[in-house]
């Protein structure tokens, strides 16, 4: 992740910030990064585990709309 080599300012605000504008996976990469420094946070973890259950689910839905928009004949 470039301009984030700095783990000084890495934190669940910043992981926070990505998400408000829409980089679920910005977000789930600091989160990751956080969890290697404190492998034992609950919240760390619930939060990646439902940020990755969210990616799933975007591109599945992307997927079926890519599906969708293919011309089958």
């Amino acid at each position: 992740m470039e301009g984030l080599k700095d783990s000084k300012i890495l934190s669940p605000t910043l992981a926070d910030i990505y998400l408000q504008q829409g980089h679920i996976d910005k977000a789930i990469e600091i989160y990751d990064r956080l969890l290697k420094r404190d492998p034992e946070n609950e919240f760390l973890k619930k939060r990646v585990t439902a940020l990755k259950k969210e990616i799933k689910e975007i591109n599945k839905k992307s997927g079926f709309k890519k599906l969708l928009t293919k011309k089958l004949w």
